[in-house]
């Protein structure tokens, strides 16, 4: 399976012209464009591995790694072009007849019903992906580097990480088959946010603080395995700053206790105020040397199209009704996961809101009376009741009329005795 580096590099020769070849596991015999070639000052002719054991059977090969000389030219260039290249993921099956039944057994819905429209069929959107390459830096005492890339759904404002973790048997091509498709609308910003539009300029800049966060995520294996050897290194120098200090300071304070002189003395505890603030002042300094930081420098980003098909359908319970869209991926052969409306993460299990909300388990609010289910965007719907503290939502309270408290049927008018 192809890492990020040898992804990143090959996608940017790709798009560049370059052509390809595998002659055996772990080569790439790459042939370049004579413009390409003298841009990165190499021969028109590469075999490359990105294998250690495949470089040692193979001498000629040259070894990319983190810091190779045209790694770092392959990434100064990329950053220079800006967007690499538009992608499309073009061989997929826009026909699911009978998607309806599909949707029922990859999506639960906790509280209700999901019925057809009548006359609804799946219809095709165009869909996004955006891959933003990172050259992330984990800085402290020392640095390490490394590229790391995200793929996030522009369309659910998500890491794609399913498409991700399949993303070696992706096809990509430069030219759409179906340039007629409609756009998907964006399911994570609300209708009506300013310049709303899927590759607005506001989009792609909250998209890029989401890959971010992301990539910390991704990258939390890493910064903890560094963290763990930065706080041993923090501590043996903290201690021998301390013994340092302790030392010169106990030694300061004998020779002031044997010194009578008036001069002598006063000198002597001018050094130690500044031996003891020197302490502080270095013990500090270290803490900051050893602060593990994540820096993030962004490369470029390719966008990746796929149509995708979108069926209209009605969830229902005794309380209301909302219509939805509901999306299948024809590529990873499933229904994709709806979002909570509360916290915006994908979930297969939702909650209808009394209000018309879709939430997550962890986002619901219940009426302990009539069983009624909100979520927190409705959270002034429900309140307690003044007794038992028990949730009652709006259709349940029962206001006292001597001191106004809100409390239960069961313990209606005890709210202001005793």
């Amino acid at each position: 399976m192809a890492n990020e580096l040898e992804t990143f590099v090959l996608r940017f020769l790709e798009s560049h012209g370059a052509l390809l070849d595998r002659p055996a596991y772990g080569l790439v015999d790459v042939v370049l464009p004579d413009e390409v070639s003298q841009r990165l000052g190499v021969d028109g002719y590469l075999r490359l591995t990105f294998n250690e054991e495949v470089a040692a059977a193979h001498s000629k090969a040259t070894h990319l790694t983190y810091g190779h000389s045209l790694v770092d030219q392959i990434t100064e260039a990329a950053r220079e072009a800006g967007h690499v290249v538009h992608w499309y993921i073009n061989p997929v099956r826009l026909e699911k007849p009978d998607l309806f039944q599909v949707i029922p057994k990859q999506m639960g819905l906790a509280n209700g019903r999901l019925q057809s429209e009548k006359e609804a069929k799946p219809q095709p959107q165009l869909h996004h992906y955006l891959r933003f390459n990172f050259k992330a830096a984990f800085v402290s005492d020392e640095k390490q580097e490394e590229l790391v890339s995200i793929l996030m759904d522009v369309n659910s404002g998500q890491p794609a990480w399913e498409l991700d973790e399949a993303w070696g048997r992706v096809f990509l091509e430069r030219e759409s088959h179906l340039p007629d498709v409609p756009q998907a609308p964006l399911a994570w910003r609300a209708e009506g946010s300013t310049d709303a539009s899927p590759l607005s300029e506001e989009s792609l800049r909250l998209l890029q603080e989401r890959a971010a966060q992301a990539v910390a995520r991704k990258a939390a294996p890493t910064l903890q395995a560094l963290q763990k050897r930065t706080a041993r290194r923090l501590e043996l120098d903290l201690a021998r700053l301390q013994t340092f200090y302790d030392d010169t300071e106990a030694d300061l304070r004998r020779r002031l206790a044997r010194t009578e002189d008036e001069g002598r003395r006063r000198s002597l505890e001018e050094k130690l105020a500044f031996a003891q603030a020197d302490r502080e002042h270095k013990l500090a300094d270290a803490r900051a040397k050893y602060r593990l930081r994540l820096v993030l420098d962004l490369i470029n980003v390719a966008l990746i199209s796929q149509p995708k098909l979108a069926l209209v359908v009605r969830i229902e319970n005794r309380y209301g009704s909302i219509r939805k869209n509901f999306i299948w991926d024809p590529l990873l052969h499933r229904v994709e996961p709806m979002l909570c409306d509360v916290c915006g993460m994908p979930n297969y299990r939702l909650h209808l809101c009394a209000n018309g909300h879709l939430a997550c388990d962890d986002c619901v609010l219940y009426c302990s009376a009539c069983k009624r289910e909100f979520c927190k965007l409705c959270q002034a719907d429900v309140g307690a009741c003044a007794v038992c503290n028990r949730p009652l939502c709006v259709y349940s309270q029962i206001r006292c009329q001597v001191c106004g408290w809100v409390t239960c049927q069961e313990h209606q008018g005890q709210c202001h005795r005793g």
